[in-house]
């Protein structure tokens, strides 16, 4: 919707640990190891994107198939 790579990245990585509590038991054998997994990666992705989250609060991040401007 809003064709902001970095930003659907960052949502799937927060809620990716928060699907897997509530999941975990119903769909799957809740695992807290795979959980803890989960958890630190995602921490991970957030860290990894802070660059992107500062461009998107300042309404600089690009957009896909946006042209680079010169």
């Amino acid at each position: 919707v809003w064709r902001y790579s970095s930003l659907s990245s960052l949502v799937a990585a927060v809620m990716a640990p928060v699907l897997y509590i509530p999941l975990g038991g119903d769909l799957w054998e809740f695992n807290k190891w795979l959980f803890l997994a989960i958890l630190a990666m995602s921490a991970l992705l957030v860290y990894r994107h802070k660059l992107n989250i500062q461009r998107l609060l300042e309404g600089k991040e690009s957009k896909l198939g946006q042209k680079k401007s010169k």
